[in-house]
């Protein structure tokens, strides 16, 4: 089998991990694959340094023909749609879409025929599977993201925590962009907590198009800290006390799962695909709205309640290993041999039904 990934992102974010993930699962069980993208991402940087065939195009509708023919096309992003129903026109290619985001697809009748000729659609939580199923009209299965296999050296942890000093440390890992990661809340709820807390300290790794406005709102606070991007988050995640994510939308919200995988207990947003995650105040806390103060008090609860919070973890760290890149690599895996599998089916019936003729 030879599977085909596409993923346009010129950005390295959780869609793009979660590609490599499985790539790099596919690549454990010897399956032949190759990754169209954009050229010079950060996406086929890492998938090259690993050995893997890249094939790099200027445009999402162009670059046909041009990489190896293969079995079966895998869609991780948006645009990667298009390309692939070009590319099936072209080879007959069957084509799979995994959804990953909330948002809605195009009402245009070019974009709803891409998503009907697809012969699965997937979601990344329930959440988002329930979105596009409404939106589409059609069966929308869902497989969870897979928990990043993210190593936390101990020595580096306890550089980071020397080198920030103080503590609790409070910590998010994301894109720094408030419509949809909500940091502005999180900056806001620290300023509270550290009224009682005042050698608390909040951690933001990551970067984006809000930093400078997150900066302003920080107000010269030296306990807040903006880290940048970090190829390896492992140790950074791993020196949190608390790991928030104050999501305003999201469709799962991977990084959480690596913060569990690390038993780094975790506040959570109550939107898209977070609750199935968190569960009913499970395996982390909840929290319903962006109300500060909210946030405030579920991040002293976290602090504070320590066999609540023990049992979170556990649980947590419990839920993470079942997500497993190796278990997620299993359900695609069963997923392209159940396409493969019908339309091999499909063609010996209308091959019989041609010779009987």
């Amino acid at each position: 089998m030879r599977v085909a990934h596409v993923n346009f992102a010129r950005g390295f974010r959780g869609g793009e991990r979660q590609t490599l993930n499985l790539i790099e699962g596919l690549a454990e069980l010897g399956i032949q694959q190759t990754l169209i993208c954009r050229e010079e991402s950060e996406l086929q940087r890492r998938v090259t340094a690993l050995g893997l065939s890249a094939t790099t195009v200027a445009h999402p509708l162009l670059g046909h023909f041009s990489p190896p023919a293969a079995d079966i096309i895998h869609v991780h992003e948006a645009r990667g749609a298009y390309w692939a129903a070009i590319e099936s026109a072209f080879r007959h290619t069957p084509y799979i879409i995994t959804r990953r985001i909330p948002n809605p697809i195009s009402n245009s009748r070019f974009t709803q025929s891409v998503y009907r000729h697809a012969k699965r659609l997937l979601g990344v939580s329930q959440d988002v599977s329930d979105r596009l199923s409404s939106q589409t009209g059609m069966p929308v299965s869902t497989i969870l993201s897979a928990t990043t296999a993210h190593v936390a050296q101990p020595d580096a942890v306890h550089a980071i925590r020397q080198k920030l000093g103080g503590g609790p440390i409070i910590g998010h890992v994301g894109a720094l962009h408030d419509h949809h990661k909500g940091q502005s809340v999180l900056i806001q709820a620290f300023r509270r907590f550290v009224h009682d807390y005042p050698h608390a300290r909040l951690l933001l790794v990551g970067e984006g198009p809000d930093r400078a406005d997150f900066e302003n709102l920080a107000n010269g606070d030296n306990r807040i800290h903006f880290a940048g991007l970090q190829e390896e988050v492992g140790s950074w995640i791993a020196a949190m006390d608390v790991f928030c994510f104050p999501s305003r939308e999201e469709g799962l919200g991977s990084s959480v799962l690596d913060a569990m995988a690390l038993r780094v207990p975790v506040v959570a947003s109550n939107v898209g695909g977070l609750p199935e995650l968190i569960g009913r105040d499970e395996r982390g806390l909840a929290v319903s709205d962006h109300d500060p103060a909210n946030w405030e008090k579920s991040i002293r609860r976290m602090l504070t309640e320590d066999a609540m919070r023990q049992h979170m973890v556990a649980a947590a760290h419990d839920f993470a290993a079942e997500n497993s890149v190796a278990a997620m690599t299993k359900s695609y895996m069963a997923l392209y041999e159940n396409v493969l599998n019908r339309i091999h089916h499909a063609e010996d019936a209308e091959h019989a039904v041609g010779v009987r003729l």
